[in-house]
C-alpha cells in the first residue's frame, strides 16, 4: 500500500503530462499548461447544471470520455508501475 501511495505522489507530474495531452487539443488550445489543469478540476467538480447557472461557455465542457480516459490512463500507468517494481525489483 506504502509503494502505491509513494507512486501516486511521486507521478503527479506524469498525471500534469497526461491531463495536458488528453484536454489541450490543438483547436481548444489553452494558454498555459496551468489553464488546462483549471479547466480539467472545473469540468470534473462543477456539474453541467451549475455550469449553465454560472454562465460558463458550454464549448468548455470537455464530456465525460477524456475524463474517463484521463483516470483510466493515470490508472494504468500507476498500476503498470507498480507491477514492474513488484516483479523485477522486490522480487514477490
Amino acid at each position: 500500500m506504502t509503494l502505491v501511495v509513494v507512486l501516486i505522489v511521486l507521478n503527479v507530474p506524469v498525471y500534469l503530462f497526461l491531463a495536458w495531452v488528453v484536454f489541450d487539443t490543438a483547436g481548444d488550445a489553452a494558454d498555459t499548461f496551468w489553464d488546462t489543469i483549471v479547466t480539467l478540476l472545473k469540468m470534473i467538480f462543477i456539474p453541467p447544471w451549475l455550469r449553465m447557472m454560472m454562465g460558463m461557455e458550454e464549448s468548455e465542457a470537455l464530456g465525460v470520455f477524456p475524463i474517463a480516459a484521463f483516470f483510466i490512463g493515470c490508472a494504468a500507468i500507476t498500476f503498470g508501475e507498480w507491477w514492474l517494481l513488484d516483479k523485477y525489483v522486490m522480487g514477490t
